[in-house]
Parts: C-alpha cells; sequence; structure tokens
C-alpha cells in the first residue's frame, strides 16, 4: 500500500472520491449509492468497499505492517509485539508467545512504541510545517535547462491528457498504463546522461502538475535512479545501448511488468492441510511470508502451525492466473472472488483439510 495517503484514509484502506469509494492497494472501485448483495447479505457502498479489503487483502492493520522495517521503522521483534497487541493478547500471553524472560521487558517495548509513536506524530508535523512554507516559497519547480522536446502520449494514453494544457489530468491509471505512461516520459531523457533534480523536475511538471509524484514514480518502478544525496538522476538501463534500443527497452518493459494475480495456495507439508486465498498481485506474497514469520496473520490456525512447523515446512504455490481475456467486462475484484469461490468449492480447506473457515450466512 503507498504511504502518500493522508493518515485518515490509510486507516481505512481506500480513499472516497465524488463517485466511488477506491482501493488504495489494487484501485478497485465501488460506486456510491448502490446496494452490493453479497450472498444472502446486502452492504452499503462503503461497508462492500471494506468487504473487499477483507475479503481480497486481509486486514488494513496486516497490509500496513507488511511493508517491514522500511516503511513502519519497526524491528521484527517490536512487529510481533503489535501484531498481538492487535490481536487482544494479554501481556502474560504476549511473554509465552514471544518467549520473553520477563514482563519488565515486554513494558519497555510497549513504552518503546509509545515513543516511537510520539516521535512520527512530531515528525508527520515538521513535514507538514515545511511543506506549507515550501508552497508559500515555490510555486512552480526550479528549472535548470530549457526543456528539449515536449511529450506526446501515444494513442492508448491520449484520453488521459487535457486538451487545454496537455497535461496528465490524473495518475489513477491501471498498472499497465501506468508502466507504458512512464516508459514513454523516459524517452524524454537521454541514455547515459546525468540530470539534476531541476532538470528532471522541468521535464515533469510539463506532464503532470503533481510532479513530485512522477519522479518518485519514476524511481520506485526503476525507470529512472538517482544518488543518496538526490542531487543526481539517470535512467536505469541495461548495458551500452544507444537512444533506439533503449526505446525498444521502454516499451518493453512496460508490456513486461504487467502485475499478474490469481489464486495461491499454502501448504504445510508436514500435516497436509491448505489455505486457499487471492491476491491482486501475486509480488505481495513475500509481504504474506513476513506477515506469518512476524506473528501477524489473521488466520490464528495457520499462524499457529506455522510459528510451530517453521517456514522450512511450508509451500506457497501459484493455483491460476487470471488471464483477463476470458473476463471482459468484470472488475478484478469480482474476478478473484469469483474464482476464490471456485477453489474453495473444489478443494475444501475446511477443518482436518485446511486452515479456511466456512462462511457464516
Amino acid at each position: 500500500m503507498s504511504l502518500d495517503y493522508p493518515l485518515e484514509v490509510m486507516e481505512k484502506g481506500y480513499s472516497e472520491e465524488s463517485r466511488h469509494y477506491r482501493c488504495l492497494v489494487c484501485g478497485e472501485e465501488v460506486e456510491k449509492g448502490v446496494i452490493y448483495p453479497v450472498g444472502d447479505v446486502l452492504f452499503a457502498d462503503w461497508r462492500y468497499m471494506e468487504h473487499h479489503i477483507e475479503r481480497t487483502h486481509g486486514s488494513v492493520f496486516e497490509l500496513l505492517l507488511s511493508g517491514g522495517k522500511e516503511q513502519t521503522g519497526l524491528s521484527d521483534q517490536q512487529s510481533k509485539l503489535l501484531s498481538l497487541i492487535y490481536a487482544g493478547k494479554s501481556d502474560k500471553e504476549i511473554q509465552q508467545e514471544l518467549k520473553i524472560g520477563s514482563m519488565s521487558t515486554i513494558r519497555n517495548h510497549r513504552f518503546s512504541l509509545r515513543k516511537k509513536e510520539k516521535q512520527a506524530k512530531n515528525l508527520l508535523a515538521l513535514m507538514n510545517l515545511v511543506k506549507r512554507q515550501q508552497e508559500l516559497v515555490i510555486d512552480v519547480p526550479s528549472i535548470d535547462k530549457p526543456i528539449e522536446k515536449s511529450f506526446e502520449p501515444s494513442k492508448e494514453l491520449a484520453s488521459y491528457f487535457s486538451e487545454e494544457d496537455g497535461r496528465l489530468k490524473t495518475f489513477r491509471l491501471k498498472e499497465q498504463e501506468k508502466n507504458q505512461l512512464l516508459a514513454e516520459i523516459a524517452l524524454l531523457f537521454k541514455p547515459k546522461k546525468v540530470y539534476s533534480e531541476g532538470e528532471v523536475n522541468a521535464v515533469l511538471v510539463t506532464i503532470f502538475e503533481d510532479y513530485m509524484l512522477l519522479r518518485r514514480e519514476m524511481i520506485d518502478r526503476g525507470v529512472l535512479t538517482r544518488n543518496a544525496e538526490g542531487s543526481a538522476y539517470g535512467l536505469v538501463q541495461n548495458g551500452d545501448v544507444d537512444e533506439m534500443d533503449f526505446k525498444k527497452e521502454m516499451k518493453m518493459k512496460a508490456k513486461a511488468e504487467k502485475p499478474s494475480y490469481g489464486i495461491f495456495q499454502i501448504k504445510n507439508e508436514k500435516n497436509g492441510k491448505i489455505f486457499i486465498g487471492s491476491t491482486p498481485n501475486f509480488k505481495t506474497l513475500n509481504g504474506l511470508k513476513f506477515m506469518l514469520t512476524t506473528g501477524g496473520h489473521k488466520n490464528k490456525e495457520l499462524q499457529s502451525d506455522w510459528d510451530e512447523h517453521g517456514k522450512e515446512s511450508f509451500e506457497i504455490e501459484l493455483l491460476e492466473t487470471i488471464d483477463e481475456k476470458d473476463w471482459k467486462g468484470t472488475s478484478k475484484g469480482e474476478i478473484l472472488e469469483k474464482q476464490l469461490e471456485k477453489w474453495l468449492e473444489e478443494l475444501q480447506p475446511y477443518g482436518e483439510k485446511g486452515y479456511n473457515r466456512i462462511k457464516k450466512l
């Protein structure tokens, strides 16, 4: 989950927009003012979005914690402790599960977490003040050099650009479209050339008002690289290529990075029990492993066996990769829900056979 949203939005796991609610994880949209049936239950629009998040991604707490130390700033021990506190465990139960020698150690951990909370609030306030000050002083990014080349989007992306000023109207695009857009933007930069931050900003601000978001996305998705000080930027490229080869490479990159999604299985090799789940991006399975390793998975029976038998006793296997050609006109969330039900019906991973819970009517 991206950390670029306001705190209250991150806690919910979805954003509220004029006509719909939008999942922060996969981009699934739920139209406002509609009652959604799920089995024999009718959900209001916002509750259906919560149902989607719970069903498809797990709890928002688990999603935020699965980002690891890089996103949370927490050690493995602190993450485990926070998961157990969230699960409602008493200090005595936490002491037993984490094999901590004394109760005072747990109290010290709790104190450290509260201290981190206060530090995080202080840092958030400081950063907000810095942003406000910058908004007062700087209206547009500094431009080190004139722009050498204007951006013309491909036909596939043209509808996302304004006819008035030619700039991108929104970055709420599908993953494939985002990859294609960033690959096309990369063609405005020259291979092997080193750019200052001002030069990068000068190019990106002509494409999208939130040029900092574009710059961050290009770095996160492996299109641009920058040094530790943030003063030098360059294209990420493989080997010694000329501009034509680089153009081909970027187009291939956009196609290759389309996220695959579908149904997966966690199998306990010790007792044969399985857990069936769905994911909008198979890359998130690394976060699932982290949850289990840190004791944060909401399925208590699966978590207990993982802790007892160790991760080497479990195998994660992909059962089905969704082919969108067979599901035209159907949203990703609906596809995952239908296919998950199909696999649950086929494998019956309940009771002695598995860790899934039978849905209550």
